[in-house]
């Protein structure tokens, strides 16, 4: 099952509605039901921390919501993320304009400010960034969902 129709179903058996569910997470009824109709959906439109509120709101966490069973994946700080981005880019001696046109999202603000970038960038941003620094995305997120 996707991702889509896993965010369907735990809705579903949250009981709410897609109207409850949008008023909960102030966002349209037409977003929840394009998140549960498109499985890249959730990465390409929700930071990482609308992902997790949208997981929690329908009673589970986002590992599980996007399919991730992986309770021994170690755990890597969004507070970590710059000092892994700098030694790469020191490794490769590159910059952060040069990682940032590669992975085609603005990463400056994370090296400032990783907590308020996972509240304003896409998930997919963090996807893309945890395959280029070589560790599974999902080990962004502890594994009790905080």
């Amino acid at each position: 099952m996707g991702i889509a129709a896993t965010l369907r179903s735990h809705r579903i058996r949250a009981g709410k509605s897609r109207a409850d569910l949008a008023a909960e997470l102030q966002l349209n009824a037409a977003w929840i039901q394009d998140l549960e109709r498109r499985d890249d959906e959730l990465a390409e439109t929700l930071s990482l921390f609308q992902a997790m509120e949208l997981a929690a709101a329908v009673g589970t966490d986002l590992r599980t919501l996007v399919g991730v069973d992986a309770p021994s994946l170690p755990h890597v700080s969004l507070i970590e993320l710059p000092g892994l981005i700098r030694a790469l880019l020191d490794r490769e001696r590159r910059t952060v304009a040069d990682l940032a046109q590669e992975l085609g999202w603005e990463i400056e603000p994370l090296m400032e400010r990783p907590l308020q970038a996972a509240a304003e960038l896409p998930l997919a941003c963090f996807q893309a960034l945890a395959q280029r620094l070589g560790f599974p995305w999902p080990a962004l997120i502890a594994e009790d969902g905080g």
